[in-house]
């Protein structure tokens, strides 16, 4: 069995546990979408993301193997990845959501860019980053009532 298949399988365990999960969120039904949607919309996306997987790990053939090198690179970005999202759940309550996500986001960005690039060519996917995380924070505050944290700047 292959890493795509073992992985398909875990993140569909995964996303059938807290889809039963999400039936017990508490809906004050002070709106039409209640806040169990946007959770079970993610888990829906990713079910079916997993399913293509799954579906391309039987179709296509079998990669040479990756050289050593390549494979602890990747492992040491995954270990730092891990250790961002540490510090990310650490600043939310300092920073607030939209701050903390924002630099997590951005630093994400950076660490897995394949290749190094002018400053320049970074500007609209950083915009469109900070958009993307003050559009959650409203939709998470205006039409789902789920408030987020809150930080000492916002």
């Amino acid at each position: 069995m292959t890493k795509e298949r073992i992985a398909g399988a875990v993140l569909l365990v995964f996303c059938i546990f807290f889809y039963y999960q999400s039936t017990s969120i508490d809906t004050k039904g002070l709106t039409e979408i209640s806040a169990a949607f946007f959770p079970r919309l993610l888990l829906g996306l990713i079910a079916i993301l997993t399913i293509v997987m799954f579906i391309q790990s039987f179709l296509r053939k079998e990669k040479v193997k990756e050289k050593k090198r390549d494979k602890n690179q990747k492992e040491g970005i995954v270990w730092i990845i891990f250790a961002l999202f540490a510090l990310y759940i650490l600043s939310l309550g300092f920073l607030g959501f939209i701050i903390s996500s924002f630099i997590f986001i951005t630093l994400i960005y950076l660490l897995i860019l394949p290749e190094k690039r002018p400053f320049k060519s970074h500007v609209i996917p950083l915009i469109s980053l900070l958009v993307i995380t003050v559009t959650l924070s409203v939709i998470f505050q205006n039409v789902l009532n789920v408030y987020l944290p809150k930080g000492i700047f916002f």
